[in-house]
């Protein structure tokens, strides 16, 4: 087997591979169990088997049908995580029968993905791409995980599991999924995908670590992972309010509510943070550098009023026991604040179109980020349209869906926006340097690490003089 997978490209596609299948099954699996959706066992099983296929097809038509298997045999491992939810019985307890389905899962896991990979047309990709993989895979989960935590903040539930990091006295891995109903579903499913983020996040940093020769880079990876294992401790205090295994008589609502707050703003900025280390990772932002981007200030400023518009968001969700005239006033003061930002957003994306020498993935960024203005705008038209019916909004599937959906829309609105943001100011510094940015990307440390080849640097190279003798 080492010597199966002795390349190091392969170990990176396996691992990337794997968590790009579990974090596509874990997405279906989600969504089949939500209330009003409810599918029965064999249909679930189904739809895993057919998204684990699809990740083995993928996987194969870049690599091999060996790696495609491996990587169906790290997806069977990670998902060892929710299989003693199905093991366990009532009491949390798993028996003798784990002994077989722990290998069982694993190599069924590996079959499917397989079976997968039969009959496609490979083209193998770089190590490179496959550590795009890896950080599109991270950004997917946590986009998980805003949503999971946004559906919970919809439906009030936060507070539904009253202990931490147990669930009920039960292991949080092993507590049963027959008793996961209602709001305990929602709470313990968004539990269950940090755990994911937080286990995606570390195997992330660890290829940025071995496989990056930029230091800063690497120190990016490792701030994030950072980020990432302190917000799932503010989650938990959002819920104890101090560090224990027992449960407590909720903590005091101003105190949760802070937290509750906190813990929804640094999970869009760990989004916005880990879709930046994306694009620095990903091949076709090294093979064209930095370009010309523009200037800095707008882009940072539309990250500042983006974060200012997150946190009065936030609270606006969070504080409506408040009474009506806080409500009132925080709803007044995010509405306004909309157009301010949305005023930056179209006037940033407009920018990267019209400049001269801007790179093609940026470009792209920019209009994206237009596009999500613009439906971020009628999904908050609808949304607050939605609860002046005078019900909670917690009582209405269709206010919440738009509610969930108008914080999921701007988690991914602030990412562009941050990742615009990096971008610009890359290129502000490459600007007063006398080497660009974009060739410094290619060390003669990443061409030895393998990183990227050496005909990605002859592009460079060739992208380089050309912005060069545009200026």
């Amino acid at each position: 087997m080492t010597m199966l997978f002795a390349d190091r490209i392969d170990r990176v596609a396996i691992l990337a591979g794997g968590v790009l299948a579990t974090v596509a099954m874990w997405a279906f699996g989600y969504l089949s169990h939500l209330p009003g959706i409810m599918l029965p066992g064999p249909a679930t099983l189904a739809g895993l088997s057919l998204v684990l296929l699809g990740a083995g097809r993928f996987v194969g038509a870049h690599a091999t049908p060996a790696i495609a298997a491996a990587a169906g045999g790290v997806a069977g491992l990670i998902n060892l995580l929710v299989l003693g939810s199905l093991l366990g019985g009532d009491d949390g307890r798993v028996g003798a029968e784990a002994a077989v389905w722990v290998p069982a899962s694993i190599v069924v896991h590996a079959v499917v993905a397989r079976l997968g990979s039969i009959g496609v047309r490979r083209v193998r990709w770089s190590a490179a791409d496959w550590h795009g993989v890896m950080a599109a895979a991270t950004t997917s989960a946590i986009v998980l995980v805003v949503v999971a935590g946004g559906l919970v903040t919809s439906t009030e539930t936060g507070l539904a599991v009253p202990d931490w990091p147990n669930s009920y006295g039960v292991n949080m891995f092993l507590y049963p999924l027959s008793r996961m109903t209602g709001g305990i579903y929602f709470e313990h499913a968004h539990r269950l995908y940090g755990s994911l983020v937080g286990l995606t996040a570390l195997l992330h940093m660890i290829l940025v670590w071995r496989g990056d020769a930029r230091p800063a880079v690497r120190r990016f990876a490792v701030v994030i992972f950072f980020l990432v294992c302190c917000q799932g401790i503010m989650g938990g205090l959002r819920v104890t309010g101090r560090f224990t295994l027992e449960e407590v008589p909720l903590i005091d609502e101003a105190e949760n509510l802070r937290w509750a707050v906190a813990h929804g703003v640094l999970a869009q900025i760990i989004l916005g943070a880990t879709a930046t280390l994306w694009l620095l990772r990903s091949p076709s932002w090294q093979r064209s550098g930095s370009g010309r981007a523009g200037g800095a200030f707008l882009p940072v400023f539309l990250v500042f009023a983006g974060v200012m518009q997150l946190i009065l968001g936030a609270a606006y969700r969070h504080y409506q026991s408040l009474g009506e005239t806080g409500f009132t006033s925080l709803a007044v003061a995010h509405t306004s604040w909309a157009f301010v930002v949305a005023g930056l957003a179209i006037a940033v994306g407009t920018m990267t179109q019209g400049r001269f020498g801007v790179p093609p993935l940026l470009r792209k960024l920019g209009f994206g980020l237009v596009l999500v203005t613009g439906i971020q705008f009628l999904l908050g038209v609808a949304a607050l349209f939605a609860v002046m019916g005078g019900a909670k909004s917690s009582e209405q599937p269709v206010a919440i869906l738009l509610a969930t959906a108008h914080q999921a829309n701007g988690a991914i609105f602030l990412s562009l926006s941050i990742t615009i943001a990096a971008a610009s100011v890359l290129a502000a510094r490459a600007a007063r340097s006398i080497e660009p940015y974009g060739q410094s990307a290619f060390s003669d440390d990443a061409l030895d690490s393998g990183t990227i080849s050496e005909g990605e640097v002859v592009t460079a190279e060739a992208i380089t003089s050309s912005n060069a003798s545009t200026a």
